[in-house]
C-alpha cells in the first residue's frame, strides 16, 4: 500500500512539473513590467509587501524541515525542490520591487531581514499528514492574500506590482493543488483518519506570519481593514472552498469531530 501511494505521489509531482513547465514559468526581471511600478507607493501597500516579503525569508527553514519529513518520499521531496525555486522568485521579487518603488531603502530592507532571520521556523505540527493537511490550508490561503492585496492596490495603477502579484497568486494555486491532490491520496486509504486530523489542523491553524512577523499586532490589525484577510475571511474564502475541494461534506466534519471528543 505504502508503495502504491508514493508511485501516485510521484506521478503527482510529474504532472505538476509538467504543467508548470508548460504554463506557469516567469522571470523575475522579464515577465514584470518595471518601468511602469510607481515611485510613489502607498505606505499601507508598503508595509503588507514588506510582511509578505518577510514570510518568504523563512524559505531555508521551510525547505529543509519539510524536506527532512517527507525525505523517503520521491514525489513530495522532489516537489519541495521545486516548490522552494518558485518561493525563492516570490521572495526575489517582493524585495525588489520594495527597493525600486522606494518604499524601503537596501539598507533598511537588510536591517529587517538580520531581525526578521533572528527567529526560526518550525514545523506546526509532526506528521507527514498533518503537514499536508495545513500547506493544502497555507498555500490556499496565501493565494487569498495575494489576490486580495492585488485588489487593494489595483487603485495606484502600478502595473509591475499588479503583474508580480498575478504571478505569485498563480502559483500559489498550483501549489494548492498539489496539496491538495496529495491530500485526497490519503483520504482514498482512510478518509476518517485524515478527516479527524484535518479537524485538528483547521482550528489550530496560523499563517507563518503570526508567529515569525515580530509585533505581528499591527500587520494583522492592517490586513483586517483593508479586507485581505482575517478569521472571517480565513473561514469564508479558505476554510469552506479547500473542503469542497477536496469533496468533503459538513456532516463529514462533524462526524469526525465527535469522534475525537469520544476518542
Amino acid at each position: 500500500m505504502l508503495a502504491q501511494l508514493e508511485s501516485k505521489f510521484h506521478d503527482l509531482y510529474l504532472e505538476y512539473f509538467h504543467k508548470a513547465e508548460a504554463h506557469r514559468r516567469w522571470n523575475v526581471l522579464n515577465d514584470v513590467p518595471w518601468d511602469q511600478i510607481t515611485t510613489t507607493p502607498n505606505p499601507e501597500i508598503a508595509a503588507i509587501i514588506q510582511t509578505f516579503m518577510a514570510v518568504e525569508m523563512f524559505l531555508p527553514d521551510y525547505t529543509s524541515k519539510i524536506m527532512h519529513l517527507v525525505r523517503s518520499s520521491r514525489g513530495r521531496a522532489w516537489f519541495q525542490a521545486n516548490w522552494g525555486y518558485e518561493e525563492s522568485k516570490h521572495s526575489l521579487v517582493l524585495e525588489m520591487w520594495i527597493t525600486k518603488s522606494g518604499a524601503r531603502s537596501v539598507e533598511q530592507v537588510h536591517a529587517f531581514q538580520d531581525d526578521v532571520l533572528s527567529r526560526e521556523w518550525d514545523l506546526p505540527y509532526e506528521t507527514p499528514l498533518e503537514m499536508i493537511l495545513y500547506t493544502t490550508l497555507q498555500e490556499f490561503a496565501t493565494s487569498v492574500n495575494y489576490r486580495g492585496l492585488r485588489r487593494v492596490a489595483q487603485a495606484s495603477g502600478d502595473g509591475a506590482l499588479n503583474k508580480a502579484l498575478t504571478l505569485l497568486a498563480r502559483d500559489e494555486t498550483g501549489h494548492f493543488e498539489f496539496f491538495k491532490n496529495g491530500t485526497k491520496l490519503f483520504m482514498d486509504q482512510d478518509r476518517d483518519r485524515v478527516l479527524e486530523a484535518l479537524n485538528k489542523v483547521i482550528h489550530t491553524f496560523k499563517m507563518p506570519a503570526q508567529t515569525l512577523i515580530p509585533d505581528f499586532g499591527p500587520h494583522g490589525k492592517l490586513l483586517h481593514e483593508l479586507g485581505i484577510f482575517d478569521d472571517r475571511i480565513y473561514i469564508r474564502d479558505v476554510v469552506r472552498p479547500v473542503l469542497k475541494a477536496l469533496g468533503v461534506e459538513p456532516e463529514e466534519m462533524r462526524e469526525a469531530r465527535q469522534r475525537l471528543r469520544a476518542a
